[in-house]
């Protein structure tokens, strides 16, 4: 676990102006994350011991895309769930979005245990549960699609010319890539992908993202991968494929609230998982063709978990 350091001098003169135009008056400020050009957020404590977190959003986030998340969180606190919802209007400065939100209290569990990841499996269900209604309320997030109708979540993501670019530097993992693409295509196709129900999933609730306290669920974090998308694909993003238990418990608490998963969602588990592999290997050709360095090695990585045999 990454702990928490007092934000360098550069970043608190960076800092200064959007507190100051939040109107608010830390004490202190504590990095908790800072990824540059990705998302950050800084836990800045008061004078009076109140805490809240400064989060910065991605460089390329845009206004109905923040929007679309933050009525997400919106939703799950009204419903009395513990989350980063904003607590002022969002800020744009020097390029970036930022946002007060929320303390979200606990931690994660770094290294789960059985019963663990069955209490996660079972928190999963929950928040499935309550975000059930919610997407025929506000549709499909902004630059967004379900896994099972393209190569990549993202519209915006060219998937040909990362691939292409990739060739360039490795033709081996290149021709690996559209291989990939192309079988988890066709293993959708096979088990009638198209008609797999969607819903507002969190997008990525795998273990740092879960905060527990004594023993109890005490908030979720980061929903900024929330969107329309197949409860497969909520799985396969919790990284449910190394934790059985967390799949049997989600699917228990799902049957005992009358919302089971159908014949088509049990069949698309397996191939929905190649697909996000195929995803992911995306993220980091799409890297690589804007900054012109491809991490071999991270989607290596990727592609061999996409069930696809190496060229």
């Amino acid at each position: 676990m990454i702990m928490p350091k007092p934000a360098d001098g550069r970043l608190t003169a960076v800092l200064d102006g959007v507190v100051d135009a939040l109107g608010l008056k830390p004490c202190r400020i504590i990095t908790l994350k800072d990824i540059p050009l990705q998302n950050g957020s800084w836990l800045l404590e008061m004078a009076d011991r109140r805490r809240v977190v400064l989060r910065r959003y991605h460089a390329l986030a845009t206004l109905p895309d923040l929007c679309y998340e933050h009525e997400v969180l919106g939703y799950l606190a009204r419903a009395g769930w513990i989350v980063p919802e904003p607590t002022d209007d969002l800020v744009h400065h020097e390029g970036f979005w930022y946002c007060q939100t929320r303390y979200v209290p606990g931690a994660p569990v770094s290294h789960e245990t059985g019963a663990q990841r069955r209490r996660r499996g079972t928190d999963l269900a929950s928040l499935n549960l309550a975000l059930r209604d919610l997407g025929g309320q506000i549709g499909q997030r902004p630059g967004w699609r379900a896994q099972h109708t393209g190569v990549t979540v993202h519209t915006s993501i060219d998937w040909d010319a990362g691939v292409r670019g990739l060739m360039e530097v490795s033709p081996r993992l290149g021709s690996w890539a559209y291989a990939a693409a192309a079988q988890a295509h066709d293993a959708l196709h096979a088990i009638g992908a198209a008609e797999l129900p969607v819903t507002v999933v969190h997008g990525d609730f795998h273990e740092p993202n879960v905060h527990y306290e004594h023993g109890h669920l005490a908030g979720v974090i980061d929903f900024g991968l929330t969107h329309l998308d197949s409860r497969p694909y909520e799985l396969a993003i919790a990284r449910t494929y190394r934790s059985p238990e967390t799949i049997a418990a989600y699917r228990e608490e799902l049957a005992r609230n009358e919302w089971p998963l159908s014949e088509l969602e049990e069949a698309a588990i397996e191939p929905v998982n190649r697909a996000f592999r195929v995803d992911m290997a995306g993220w980091q050709m799409e890297h690589g063709r804007g900054t012109g360095r491809y991490d071999l090695a991270k989607i290596e990585r990727q592609l061999s978990r996409t069930g696809t045999a190496p060229p």
